[in-house]
């Protein structure tokens, strides 16, 4: 799934050099953020340790795309991987592997004093947020024709009180994907008339040079 057009306040991600996490939560439209260095995670099956790597969860002060995470990005520190978080307490929690998808899996469980944290609450999350990039995928699919019209509304039936806006999205989605709009494409031209033939009479045949 591709996150860089998606907009959300909560993002989790992680990264591997200390410079590019600095970077990020120094950032001044960072909010609040935890993070934690996972040194002691193991590869599956194995009993061989995976390369350090920082865990990250920030909170943004307004709406930015995946894309925005793009500036940290450098030859000598590679790229930063982020994604939109629907639900940040969870994300906090996973940072020292505390859930039970991760106790399942057997990942080691580090102790909360090697988190680093300036989040106070999860309270004023702003749902709206999570529906914002829900509904996003759901056009995706439905421009790639994997639901159907009925299917978006059917999914969540109140959606037809913002059909005005999804009308709006679907036809810029539409547009960045295919080259054109949809709902504002022109109308197709009728097709010229063509000259009906008719058969030639006798004398007419008698002039024909074949």
């Amino acid at each position: 799934m591709d996150f860089t057009k998606i907009m959300a306040t909560w993002w989790s991600g992680n990264c591997y050099h200390t410079e590019q996490l600095k970077a990020i939560t120094s950032s001044p439209e960072i909010k609040a953020y935890a993070y934690i260095l996972h040194d002691k995670c193991k590869m599956n099956d194995s009993e061989e340790l995976k390369k350090p790597h920082y865990h990250f969860l920030v909170q943004l002060y307004k709406n930015q795309r995946g894309s925005w995470f793009k500036q940290f990005k450098s030859e000598d520190m590679g790229i930063v991987f982020a994604q939109p978080c629907r639900t940040p307490d969870k994300a906090f929690d996973y940072l020292i592997h505390d859930t039970n998808n991760a106790r399942k899996e057997g990942k080691h469980l580090y102790d909360p004093s090697e988190r680093v944290s300036t989040i106070e609450s999860f309270e004023n999350n702003d749902k709206r947020d999570d529906e914002h990039a829900e509904l996003y995928e759901d056009l995706i699919e439905l421009l790639q024709s994997k639901i159907t019209w009925h299917d978006l509304i059917k999914k969540k039936p109140k959606r037809i009180h913002m059909i005005a806006n999804i009308k709006v999205a679907y036809d810029l989605l539409h547009y960045e994907i295919h080259g054109y709009r949809y709902f504002d494409r022109p109308q197709l031209k009728p097709p010229k008339a063509q000259p009906q033939l008719t058969k030639a009479t006798p004398e007419e045949e008698k002039d024909l040079p074949f």
